[in-house]
This record gives C-alpha cells, structure tokens and sequence, in this order.
C-alpha cells in the first residue's frame, strides 16, 4: 500500500490509531432514525447491507451510527470505512485483495467494512459479490445515491447476498421523536443539514448545485445539464399535476424519449417521485399518466426559487400536499410495509389526492382541503370514491377543523395537518 493511500485511510478512519475516537465523533450530529433497530438485525450480519437514497440524507451518518452501535455490543471489533468518492479508494477496489491487504496493514479483527457511494465504482456488484463469496467474519456495509446505478450495477450480482435500506430524508415523527420543530420542513424540508442549521436557504442552494455538479455531469456523465436544471424547474411548477409529456418536451426543446429518459433519471437519483392511478373496476377511471411529486420540499423550493412562508403562497395546498405524499413514503420504508401509493381521478372529473393500497381488500383514500372548514363537508370526489369501493376509514387534511363522520360503513377522519401522525397510526393498523 503507497504512503498516501495510507495515510488516507487514517484520515477517514482516525479510530484505526486511537479507538476512542470512535466514529463517533460524529454523534452530535446524529438524529435517531426509525430504522437503525432493523439495521442492528444480528440474521443480517452474513449479508451486505445496502443503504440507498438522496444525497445528503444522512445515509453515511447512520451507517456509522450503526457501526458504533455494533462495535459497542462487542458483535464486531472493528472499523473500515472506505469513501468511493475518493479516486485513491477507487483505484485501490479495484482488485477484491484488497480486502486481505487492508486487514493486514491495519490488524482488522472481526471488522465491519462501510464501503461509502459504492455507485462510484466500476463493477461495484462484482466487487460486493466477490467479497460476500470469500465468506469472511466481516460485518459488509455499502451506501449508494443513485438507484439507476445500484440497480444495475449492484443488485443483479447479489441476489440472496444483501438487503436494502431506503434512506430519505428525516420524518416529521423523527424529529418529534427528538424533540426538533417541525414547523419550518414545510418549507425548507427535511434534510439532515438543513434542519439543524439556521441558514437553511444556503444549504439548499448548495445541495442543488452539489446534486446537478456530482450525480448529473460527473457521475451519470449527462452533458445537457441546463436543460435537466429547466426541467426540474418546470416538475416543480407541474408537481401534483398529471405529466404532460409533450408540453414538457416542446418547453425543453428535446424529444418526448428524452424528457421519459430525463424524469426517470430524477426518479433514480431520489429527487422526485411518481405515482400511477388507481385502477379499480371502472371504466371511467383515467389510468394513464403518472403524478410527479417532489421527495422533499425543501428541494422542490429551492428549484423554484421561492422560500416564502405557507400563508403567503399561492401554492400552499399543494405544498401540503407534497408534506403528506413525503411521509407516507417515508412511514412505508421506515417499516418496511407492503402498501402502494396511487392517485384517483375519473374521467367526468372526480378526483382523490391519494389512495394508499394495502392489499387487494383495503384501500384508505387521502383528500387534501388545505383552508378553513366552518362545517363538517365532504368533498363529492371522496364521496365517489367511497361509494365505488367502500373502504373502511377514509382521510381529509383540512387546515384547522377536527372531525368525524360515516358514511355507510366508512369512518371519515377530518384531521388538521398537524395531527398527520394519527393518520399514519390508522394506516398501520391494517394488515
């Protein structure tokens, strides 16, 4: 090993010369995520870990949380966490003795190996593969922001080796679980970063410029980065509206293929999201295009340059709107349920935000009414919806008004946004 690749390392891994340093160095910066008590499974210990998600979501934060969380339970009693954005690192993987090497020049005993934005590697998936084959007492840890790449670089080699984490930004039960304001995520959303800093609207502009600078030119090597930067802007003015493809195309001045390709490639590297209609047994639903929604708001306002507070802006329901669809998703890959996301909307012009499937039998249909309700009103849309399917609860977010109401068989829940969690506990509580 050269002196500087060794000297690298070190400065990555200052516990390698004194243990008490232990990672864990960073612990003041850590926000306790829901899922660290599934990632501490010790039936995983023989598979790789794979942490997947934004940039900057706190991927990395918790990988090594975890990894101090095991070295303190005395399962593993060592450390090595390798960086692939670093070229040095790179190069050095390239070759899978690497890992004989690396226990021998730093007397590795029973070690946990955190290999960091894996995606970055040439043939990461042969790499991991190779080393779950070696079948070494070695704790295999792995991170990576782009799905487009883990999934085609990774996963195709290690089936039955791994399991996969989705990683998003913080939940609003998060931060209420500790104790942080969540008053502010509406707007600056939810990144590790921004919610602990008091110059949020500078961190935004920063994680913008780092995601179009690393994922779109440097690493997935697209050379029309102006025209996906006007496209991020323009979901962002369209989110919560079906895609219109062509007007998309013609205001980008590419091809329909081009815009497909571009949006999927948003989807992949976790800054947007969409979800396809609910299908049900009607011939009058729309079943065509998909709705786009942001992953978090913070990123969408920073798209469009606009961090003005929720009373001020024209686009206030839909910013509520985004809040929910964002931790919904995040409830369903914090704990691991089986449920889909759809929107529903007919052809003679019903519609409902969003419709979560749990199974084949139970549906719970989420309407957005973010303003002042001086009655208990149920929208005709959510009427409809009811009628046709007959679900058991259903949910309307209003701005300030708390209710109940049947309907048939339905138990109508009228719940302000700030009593969101009491909507995700109804959710769970189907099987």
């Amino acid at each position: 090993m050269n002196e500087k690749l060794f000297q690298l390392i070190h400065q990555d891994n200052p516990w390698l010369k004194n243990s008490t340093s232990l990672v864990i160095s960073q612990e003041h910066y850590y926000i306790a995520r829901f899922q660290i008590d599934s990632l501490l499974d010790a039936e995983w210990d023989h598979l790789w870990l794979i942490l997947v998600g934004p940039r900057q979501a706190g991927k990395t934060t918790l990988g090594k949380h975890a990894c101090s969380a095991l070295l303190q339970k005395q399962r593993f009693k060592s450390l090595l966490y390798l960086n692939c954005d670093r070229l040095e690192i790179r190069e050095w993987l390239k070759n899978s003795l690497f890992i004989n090497e690396a226990i021998t020049t730093f007397d590795l005993r029973q070690p946990i190996l955190f290999i960091d934005e894996v995606q970055r590697l040439e043939s990461p998936g042969l790499l991991l593969k190779t080393i779950v084959d070696l079948k070494l007492p070695i704790k295999l840890i792995a991170s990576g922001s782009s799905q487009l790449e883990i999934k085609s670089k990774v996963q195709e080699f290690l089936t039955g080796r791994h399991i996969e984490f989705v990683i998003l930004p913080l939940s609003n039960q998060e931060l209420i679980a500790a104790h942080l304001p969540t008053n502010d995520t509406i707007i600056y959303g939810n990144y590790p970063a921004v919610i602990q800093s008091m110059h949020k609207d500078i961190l935004l502009q920063q994680l913008y410029q780092q995601y179009i600078d690393k994922d779109i030119i440097e690493f997935l090597k697209i050379g029309k980065s102006d025209i996906v930067q006007k496209l991020i802007t323009l979901l962002a003015h369209a989110s919560g509206q079906l895609i219109n493809y062509n007007q998309l195309a013609v205001d980008c001045g590419v091809s329909i293929t081009a815009i497909k390709n571009y949006i999927t490639i948003l989807e992949k590297t976790y800054v947007i999201y969409s979800i396809k209609p609910f299908v049900g047994n009607k011939r009058s639903e729309i079943t065509k295009n998909p709705i786009i929604y942001f992953i978090d708001n913070g990123f969408r306002n920073q798209a469009l340059n606009n961090f003005l507070a929720l009373e001020s802006r024209i686009d206030a329901g839909l910013l509520v709107a985004s809040a929910i669809f964002q931790e919904l998703l995040k409830y369903k890959h914090q704990r691991f349920l089986n449920y889909t996301i759809h929107y529903w909307r007919t052809t003679s012009g019903a519609e409902v935000d969003f419709i979560i499937k749990i199974n084949a039998d139970n549906f719970v249909p989420i309407e957005v009414k973010y303003r002042h309700l001086k009655a208990l009103t149920i929208p005709r849309s959510l009427r409809s919806f009811i009628e046709a399917y007959q679900p058991k609860i259903a949910i309307m977010i209003t701005k300030d008004y708390i209710g109940q109401i049947k309907i048939d068989a339905c138990t109508i829940h009228l719940l302000p946004l700030s009593h969101f969690n009491h909507c995700l506990d109804l959710i769970s509580k189907f099987k």
